[in-house]
């Protein structure tokens, strides 16, 4: 693709349009509005197409009007691994068009595996972007090769050249505020490009818009095997965790809020909020308070969880609490996770959140090649054990390129190949043992107990599946709703009223991830 692309060396064009695009469902894209805001701050006119259904192969000729229209310097596609196969498919139409425009892909999947990309596109951004879009942009536009930009990957010669990365942006106080809508934004809508606005950013964001998504921080002080942050870490060769100033993020927060009332939720998407000292968050907390008044969402590691800093969060209005449990075995967890943070850990944190009376969705990893039934039982009764109510998310484990696991997995034959490229982590395999994790969440401990022993017997024996079938029935008609319904009265401080005026944006996600869940 290279050789097809023309620098007109020493002639600036006057064109600044760049278009950008998000292959992703919803509309939460903190990192692609942050490149999107650093573009347009640089004097950029940068434009975000969002895809939240993809077309296929019958393309819309919307998305090739779209380009005559605004004629970019480039395009730049936003991807994760799940995102791959559409970015391919969105590539190759774009390239049939216009052989001459450079694309680059960025986003975590081209940075963990760019020699997976680079036979689609002519450029790979690796790592955080917001320092090399703009350098980027300059080269295109100033008619000059970009091909000795830090960050930057592609392939000459048939040999893929890695450039050396920018380093960790440290400041992160300095970069761009962003907008719940951005600006300049359209959206494919019903097989039409329309100007991204309230109404149809409503239908497509996640709960109706109502939840303002934000990162105080990036960086994680774990390195699980499974994870992005693995990889992230050898690539950058660093686990530090960087933070914005607290005024910094309240006062994005309060314009935030200020232009769009219908806002009800902020969403802390930091891979660990509470990593910051007791100081630092009773500081935020105290600003937060004042200002935002508003209910948040944090996700956390069960080894930072304290009574004083869930204390002082939720005087602040921390209304939903996320915590990784992974697996139930500690053996999981510590040998093949390579995760300090083991049952015991768990339980003690849960209990903690269950102290203050906050409402809590934990996260479960299934379908594990590494896991034996034994371990899975672990984790049954890890669940059993986890003060109720609270809800869980499940996910199907994906090894991803660039971890440490997936290395591991293909080292033992465990897996053959790019599974992950189309596999969505939301759908399990419903093994018998599956169903008996996620009833665990739900059902009383004795039935749970009935069961298990059962499934230890004889698992394909005509009485366990009776009887699994009924407890799963039962968990779905009656179980499952009331301990949603729970939850969510929780997250509004125990009050019926509030609770009910919040319940249709939880049904429309909790109804759409139900159907694709169970195949309806």
């Amino acid at each position: 693709m290279l050789n097809q692309i023309k620098y007109d060396k020493g002639l600036p064009k006057m064109n600044r349009e760049v278009l950008l695009i998000s292959l992703q469902e919803d509309l939460d894209v903190i990192g692609l509005k942050s490149l999107h805001y650093q573009l347009l701050g640089h004097g950029f006119a940068s434009h975000i197409l969002f895809i939240p259904k993809f077309p296929g192969a019958a393309m819309s000729d919307d998305i090739c009007n779209l380009v005559d229209k605004l004629s970019p310097l480039f395009i730049g596609i936003s991807l994760m691994s799940v995102e791959y196969d559409r970015a391919r498919q969105l590539t190759h139409v774009l390239k049939s068009h216009y052989p001459s425009m450079p694309i680059i892909w960025g986003g975590i999947h081209p940075t963990i595996a760019p020699e997976t990309c680079l036979d689609y596109t002519d450029f790979i951004c690796i790592g955080e972007g917001e320092n090399f879009i703009v350098d980027f942009a300059d080269a295109i536009a100033n008619g000059s090769s970009p091909e000795t930009l830090n960050s930057l990957a592609f392939r000459k010669n048939g040999q893929v050249i890695r450039n050396t990365l920018y380093t960790l942006i440290t400041d992160l106080s300095a970069l761009p505020v962003c907008e719940h809508i951005p600006k300049d934004s359209y959206v494919l809508h019903k097989g039409i490009i329309t100007t991204l606005d309230t109404r149809t950013f409503r239908k497509y964001a996640r709960y109706s818009g109502t939840t303002y998504s934000i990162m105080s921080s990036r960086g994680c002080p774990f390195s699980c095997t499974y994870c992005c942050n693995n990889a992230l870490a050898k690539i950058y060769d660093s686990k530090k965790i960087r933070f914005r100033e607290p005024s910094n993020v309240i006062d994005e927060l309060k314009t935030a809020i200020a232009q769009y009332p219908f806002i009800e939720y902020i969403n802390f998407q930091d891979d660990c909020f509470l990593s910051m000292s007791d100081e630092e968050m009773e500081r935020f907390c105290h600003l937060y308070k004042q200002e935002i008044k508003i209910p948040f969402i944090a996700r956390s590691i069960p080894t930072f969880i304290t009574e004083l800093k869930l204390s002082s969060m939720k005087s602040a209005g921390l209304a939903w609490i996320s915590l990784g449990l992974q697996s139930g075995s500690n053996h999981v967890c510590q040998d093949i996770y390579q995760r300090q943070s083991g049952k015991e850990d768990f339980i003690k944190a849960a209990q903690v959140i269950k102290n203050q009376e906050l409402a809590a969705f934990y996260d479960v990893l299934l379908d594990n090649p590494f896991e034996t039934d034994e371990d899975r039982i672990n984790t049954v009764q890890t669940l059993m054990e986890t003060p109720k109510p609270f809800y869980t998310q499940f996910f199907s484990l994906s090894l991803y390129p660039g971890t440490e696991l997936r290395k591991q997995a293909l080292e033992k034959g465990l897996i053959k190949g790019d599974e992950y490229q189309s596999k969505d982590y939301l759908l399990y395999n419903k093994t018998n043992i599956n169903n008996l994790i996620r009833l665990a969440t739900f059902m009383p401990s004795n039935w749970l107990n009935f069961l298990l022993e059962l499934f230890r017997r004889k698992q394909n024996s005509l009485w366990f599946k009776i009887n699994i079938s009924m407890a799963r029935l039962f968990a779905i008609a009656f179980v499952e709703p009331i301990t949603y319904l729970q939850v969510i009265r929780l997250s509004q401080g125990k009050k019926l009223g509030a609770t009910i005026r919040v319940l249709p944006h939880y049904l429309k996600e909790g109804l759409s991830r139900f159907r694709k869940q169970f195949g309806l």
